[in-house]
């Protein structure tokens, strides 16, 4: 069970991550998200915080809806441009939810280095998403090639964390038994 949701978990955090835009997003944020709630309530019975990343992930399919029609990767103003904004605050907030349960899940693995690099891959991936939203709120008021510099920098940082991110949870679905131990036979 364990196996199949991280496999899930990792599809959904895949189509949230990758944008192929082509008239519309094909790789849709919602289904991301669809797919990041299912794996999360099958978690949840043996992971309880997995719901609160189910809560957020379900909200998030509903706030993503707009985004499959619009390119959010062109530089955008107005409503448009706070929407993008919006979108990477509740990808933090989900991923957030996602670390509690992954850091429980290789806990109960009891492989101490999985743990660790859980841990640091989770301090470092949140870290990079609240500089890019703090730099990205005080970069529209500020001009100067240092601050393009800086963002442009934190986007590269931005997607190296998003792809370790990914290898973790594949990291986690190797790792975890393709049947939970309290349904094995004794």
């Amino acid at each position: 069970m364990t196996n199949q949701a991280m496999r899930t978990l990792f599809w959904g955090y895949l189509f949230i991550f990758f944008r192929v835009q082509i008239g519309i997003d094909w790789l849709a944020d919602p289904f991301g998200y669809i797919m990041i709630a299912t794996a999360c309530t099958k978690l949840s019975d043996a992971y309880p915080s997995a719901k609160k990343a189910g809560i957020w992930a379900a909200i998030g399919i509903f706030i993503s809806l707009p985004g499959v029609f619009v390119n959010l990767t062109e530089q955008l103003f107005g409503w448009w441009g706070l929407y993008a904004y919006v979108l990477l605050f509740l990808k933090t907030i989900v991923a957030y939810y996602l670390f509690t349960v992954l850091l429980q899940v290789a806990g109960n693995l009891d492989n101490k280095s999985l743990v660790g690099r859980t841990q640091t891959v989770f301090r470092l991936h949140i870290g990079v998403h609240l500089a890019v939203l703090a730099v990205n709120s005080f970069s529209m008021n500020a001009s100067g090639d240092a601050w393009m510099t800086v963002s442009f920098l934190l986007g590269i940082f931005l997607i190296v964390m998003d792809i370790a991110f990914l290898l973790l949870i594949g990291a986690i679905r190797r790792a975890a038994p393709l049947r939970p131990a309290f349904l094995k036979e004794t």
